[in-house]
């Protein structure tokens, strides 16, 4: 399948009468934005903001972080998310624009410690692609009681429509740069290698959520599933169940996916993606791993593999043994995995133990501290707000801890700090052994 991705790079990121793009620079009218959120009947209204780069800002609750983009071509943008008509994305044309994003931050209570933030200055925001550029933060007023399943989707929806709209605001300005992608033609004599991206979705929540993120569906217990690698790349896989290490901005740029595509007809054949979810039953974790590395085998004839992992430690225990599998078929596999213990050493916490997996990646470690500054403004919560890391927060409605003021001075560890660290390799961090 092909995809040619037309980006047009903006200057700068201002709220205006209409949502438009003037001298490279993008105006946003927050009564448009308001208008979508007049059709969720969860929030009350959304509170807009821009954070821009060296501000004294610290935006916290985000739950993600989205890429303006839109069809050019006659598709749908989002299908299964803002439409209950269906499609395969990944193929004609989509407009991308580059130097902004948009954060949702969601300030319920539920499972709030899982939320993440980020600093727009200071130590974090030097080595943080999202500090580095403007962005509109999108944070929703609403009643106590709202559904935070339907609030959660409520917002992607908001966040989703948003995107569309800035995207489609550059329309009549020709894109400063293109690129197609597409892996369809198989060249002789170069290796084939294929990449398994394990998803992280909430399959396993404590109140039964499953998040729907497969073109609007869930995907608990799901089994190994085939996708072409521009799906990906063009909104079949769209969380919103809270950031982990991983953002709708990242998977629209995903770094494994383009960086194969780039390379391949001139150093590999891209062979395809199989896509699967964490185990957490052994019984489960055991099948997947065989029927993922039959796919790499018998479907893509693959002689390498790429792997990388949702979350925490049951995901490194399903990359490994579906690297360990692959091996055992002949096929050289390299998981991408992040380390949970910073304090430790890469020998003893890979969580890899199968000793014909030989070659694995690390691109960070989860628990590395950072002391971070006060601020002169917060984003995504009230003034009033506590900084929640770790296991503070409210779970079930009993709070377990209060956390310090976030504007003031905080902990923070690298898991929190959005853009940070990514599961697909979407930062620059890695782990060193001293």
């Amino acid at each position: 399948m092909k995809l040619t991705v037309e980006t047009v790079h903006i200057k700068d990121l201002q709220f205006g009468e209409s949502t438009s793009l003037r001298d490279g620079v993008l105006y946003v009218s927050k009564e448009d934005i308001l208008a979508f959120a007049a059709g969720e009947p969860c929030f009350d209204t959304l509170k807009i903001d821009i954070a821009r780069p060296g501000d004294s800002t610290r935006i916290i609750n985000v739950v993600d972080v989205v890429q303006p983009r839109c069809k050019m071509s006659d598709n749908i943008d989002w299908p299964g998310v803002l439409t209950d008509d269906y499609e395969i994305a990944g193929g004609g044309v989509t407009r991308a624009v580059e130097g902004m994003g948009i954060v949702l931050c969601q300030n319920d209570t539920y499972w709030s410690r899982k939320w993440g933030s980020f600093d727009m200055s200071g130590e974090c925001a030097e080595i943080n692609p999202y500090a580095k550029m403007p962005m509109l933060v999108i944070e929703p007023l609403t009643p106590a009681d709202a559904d935070f399943r339907e609030y959660r989707e409520a917002l992607r929806r908001v966040g989703f429509k948003t995107s569309v709209m800035l995207a489609k605001a550059t329309h009549e300005r020709a894109a400063d740069s293109s690129e197609t992608f597409d892996n369809s033609e198989r060249h002789p004599g170069l290796p084939n290698v294929a990449y398994v991206y394990q998803i992280y979705s909430k399959q396993y929540d404590t109140q039964n959520y499953r998040e729907p993120m497969l073109y609007g569906n869930a995907v608990p217990d799901t089994l190994p599933l085939i996708m072409q690698p521009t799906e990906v790349l063009d909104g079949a896989i769209s969380p919103c169940g809270g950031f982990r290490c991983v953002t709708t901005y990242e998977i629209q740029n995903h770094p494994v996916i383009i960086e194969l595509m780039r390379r391949h007809g001139k150093e590999l054949n891209f062979a395809g993606v199989v896509i699967t979810v964490t185990s957490v039953e052994a019984k489960h974790r055991n099948l997947v791993s065989k029927m993922a590395a039959s796919l790499l085998k018998e479907v893509f004839h693959a002689d390498g593999a790429i792997i990388t992992k949702g979350v925490g430690g049951a995901s490194t225990l399903c990359v490994g043994a579906i690297a360990s599998e692959a091996e055992k078929l002949g096929i050289k596999a390299v998981p991408i995995i992040q380390i949970l213990n910073g304090k430790s050493n890469l020998g003893v916490e890979c969580m890899i133990s199968d000793h014909n997996v030989n070659s694995i990646v690390c691109s960070g470690t989860y628990y590395h501290n950072f002391s971070l500054p006060a601020v002169e403004t917060l984003l995504g919560g009230p003034e009033d707000a506590l900084y929640l890391s770790g296991d503070d927060g409210v779970i079930g409605g009993h709070k377990i801890a209060t956390g310090d003021p976030a504007k003031g001075r905080v902990r923070s560890t690298y898991m929190k700090q959005v853009g940070l660290m990514s599961q697909v390799g979407f930062s620059y961090g890695m782990a060193v052994d001293y």
